[in-house]
């Protein structure tokens, strides 16, 4: 797992992982140097614990890569240090790799603390970071679905594999669909899976803006590193639509014209009433806020994919730790067939 400090919510998930029917044979935790004292950490686990820092922060999916690498069996499980293993989650991993012989299983996210109102309407979010998989073998693309590596096993051979390792996003969005396309363009196969990890989603409104405007300025890199995916066309398509649509509304309302700029408004938030309203008969009449949070959500995403266009075509995007010298941001897939 990759963590950023290590902390009481690192240590409730390492409990979690002692509980599980199938006991992980080693833990590895990648932090940035000065993250925090392991030693307690490692002393009162009944699991055989090592902390890994790395001196200078790769990123979530390379810190990821690097534990694998480190490690010695034939499938790596990653889960984020803000997320709990229910009892039979790793065993209920490896069962579905070995069952659909798969090289890696990309497992289901739900809201560890769904009694706040922002972590709920994360949960139920159409546009949110946490898939709800029905069962889907995926080869050569990645379609339409959302792969995370929250929670996600993947055969540790693949790891060696150069081809699948993505450059660093730092800590914005989109590494782990660009490490997912990366292994099916190798010709490697996912399964997406109904198993469930549970994930601390933020609570605080401005943290959560905040983290959808990174993931929004990872969008440019991922669809300059991703051109041949299905899923990078489509959420580039509806992120700058949103964007003009954005665009027309500053027009009308810099022009004097607020009732005109509310229609495109309008239009914009629509989908997501639309993908609400029905299920507030069976959810409760609090579903109907969450469509004003989601539109609130992807205006932060969108904002941030604009800033991220803007600092590529400046230039200001400099590759940082974690970026393999002599790449750059707009460099795509290469060395995989049938992908450019």
């Amino acid at each position: 797992m990759a963590a950023a400090r290590i902390d009481a919510q690192l240590a409730s998930l390492v409990r979690s992982l002692e509980a599980q029917t199938r006991r992980p044979d080693e833990v590895l935790i990648v932090v940035p140097e000065g993250a925090g004292d392991a030693r307690s950490l490692i002393a009162t686990s009944s699991l055989d614990v090592r902390v890994v820092e790395l001196a200078k922060d790769p990123g979530p999916m390379r810190a990821r890569v690097f534990g694998g690498i480190a490690a010695s069996g034939r499938y790596v499980a990653f889960i984020d240090s803000d997320c709990i293993a229910p009892p039979r989650w790793l065993e209920s991993m490896v069962a579905e790799a070995v069952r659909w012989r798969a090289d890696a299983v990309a497992g289901s996210l739900a809201a560890a603390n769904g009694d706040k109102f922002l972590s709920r309407a994360q949960d139920r979010s159409p546009i949110a970071p946490y898939p709800r998989h029905k069962r889907v073998l995926l080869s050569g693309d990645l379609d339409l679905k959302l792969v995370v590596a929250a929670n996600m096993l993947v055969d540790r051979a693949a790891l060696f594999d150069e081809r699948v390792i993505p450059s660093s996003y730092w800590r914005f969005g989109f590494e782990d669909l660009d490490f997912a396309y990366r292994l099916l363009a190798t010709g490697r196969k996912i399964l997406c899976s109904p198993v469930l990890a549970y994930h601390y989603n933020r609570t605080s409104l401005l943290a959560v803006l905040k983290r959808y405007y990174e993931y929004g300025r990872g969008l440019p890199l991922f669809r300059r590193r991703c051109r041949g995916s299905l899923y990078s066309k489509a959420v580039t398509a509806l992120t700058y639509s949103l964007v003009a649509i954005l665009a027309v509304a500053a027009i009308l309302l810099a022009s004097g014209r607020p009732a005109a700029a509310a229609l495109p408004l309008a239009i914009a938030i629509s989908p997501f009433y639309a993908y609400h309203v029905p299920r507030a008969l069976r959810d409760g009449a609090e579903r109907l806020l969450y469509p004003l949070v989601d539109f609130a959500l992807a205006v932060a995403a969108a904002v941030g994919a604009v800033v991220g266009e803007v600092e590529i075509a400046l230039g200001s995007m400099e590759p940082r730790p974690g970026f393999e010298p002599g790449s750059s941001v707009g460099e795509p897939l290469s060395g995989c067939p049938g992908r450019a």
